[in-house]
């Protein structure tokens, strides 16, 4: 956790165990026993699961290990993102709902559990039926809280925004390409937190996935001190913020999140040296990993 004045701010990843991650963040050698989460932690103080996304086969043990993972980190917090069932097949049963209360169980027992991501494809447009599914599930989904993405510029209007305050749902502020009918990318807050989920801004590959090229995109300083303008306009509206870059391909997300995490604590941060050593632009706002850092005093760990 970092502060903005009277703001925390937890700045984190979709996910900690992605292909990118592996060849510039994560340590070539690592010591017998070394888990990601744990090192992903020493950098990062918040992570939105994405797994949870395709099955609800995960269980309290796993939330369990994963609160291990994180045990040195104490302002660590966990979002989740909700199985597709509910947000994009609308296959999702009973089961489903009580499998991922026993997952989310644990975690918000521990007070490490920052709220559950619903998030809706773009051919989810307003209709009655829809805002009344939206109420369901923020019922079904009680006590936790609830941030809601949604794609489709329909829903970009004052009566969602009060729907939503009266039901416990917080809007994604989603930042998008700029197209025809996409959401805008709001600033909105209320009930005291405010979610912003960077998805990048790649018009050219964003309708052609098959090249695998939709998330990758790059922030630069002047998007980026945007974005801390956004955040910083919230303050009366939310006292905590969470950021999450998920313009993954080629690690840009982790570059992102470190130079927001600078952005808002001006001294130099934590980071890898393999990040540095590829990412020339981190030199400037970085403090190397050393020996004196907890999870590197053991002379086997090599970068």
């Amino acid at each position: 956790m970092i502060t903005l004045d009277q703001q925390k701010v937890f700045v984190g990843m979709g996910g900690w165990d992605l292909p990118p991650f592996h060849k510039y963040f994560y340590p070539p050698k690592s010591k017998k026993g070394f888990r990601k989460l744990e090192y992903y932690s020493q950098f990062f103080d918040s992570v939105e699961i994405n797994v949870t996304f395709y099955n609800t086969a995960l269980t309290a043990d796993h939330a369990r290990q994963w609160l291990n993972d994180v045990a040195v980190n104490k302002d660590f917090v966990f979002t989740v993102k909700l199985f597709q069932g509910f947000t994009h097949t609308f296959g999702a049963t009973n089961d489903d709902v009580r499998a991922i209360h026993r997952l989310l169980e644990p975690i918000a027992a521990a007070g490490k559990l920052g709220g559950l991501v619903m998030q809706f494809p773009y051919s989810f447009t307003n209709m009655q039926e829809r805002r009344n599914y939206l109420v369901h599930l923020s019922r079904v989904f009680y006590p936790y809280r609830k941030f809601v993405e949604l794609r489709h510029v329909s829903w970009n209007t004052p009566l969602v925004h009060h729907l939503f305050q009266e039901n416990n749902l917080h809007l994604v502020n989603v930042d998008l390409p700029s197209m025809r009918s996409h959401m805008p990318f709001t600033s909105l807050a209320w009930n005291g937190a405010a979610y912003f989920r960077m998805m990048g801004r790649n018009i050219r590959a964003w309708n052609r996935p098959e090249l695998g090229e939709r998330y990758n995109y790059y922030y630069n300083e002047k998007e980026l001190a945007d974005l801390l303008g956004r955040m910083k306009k919230m303050r009366e509206q939310s006292n905590t913020v969470f950021v999450v870059f998920h313009n993954d391909p080629e690690a840009n997300s982790l570059v992102n999140g470190f130079q927001l995490r600078h952005l808002i604590r001006k001294p130099p941060i934590l980071v890898p040296q393999g990040m540095i050593q590829a990412f020339p632009e981190l030199k400037g706002i970085s403090s190397s990993v050393n020996v004196l850092h907890p999870m590197f005093a053991e002379e086997q760990i090599q970068f």
